[in-house]
């Protein structure tokens, strides 16, 4: 086993009903504030969202991967 690095995105989003609705994905690096805030911010304009939270976190996890898939 070796330890890959990951680099996970959690968003949070408060809907006008007061549903909360979120999503997490493996991406390729951390976004910086500056572009998750662009990302929401015609959202929270239209009020299509109320509110929202966002992270990304490192994580390093211990897998074992087939050589043939390994990148």
């Amino acid at each position: 086993m070796e330890l890959y690095t990951f680099f996970v995105f959690l968003s949070v989003i408060v809907m006008p009903d007061g549903e909360l609705k979120s999503y997490a994905r493996n991406v390729v690096e951390c976004p910086t504030l500056e572009i998750v805030r662009e990302m929401h911010r015609p959202k929270m304009a239209t009020g299509e969202i109320v509110d929202w939270a966002a992270t990304c976190l490192t994580t390093e996890l211990p897998l074992s991967i087939p050589q043939g898939l390994k990148t």
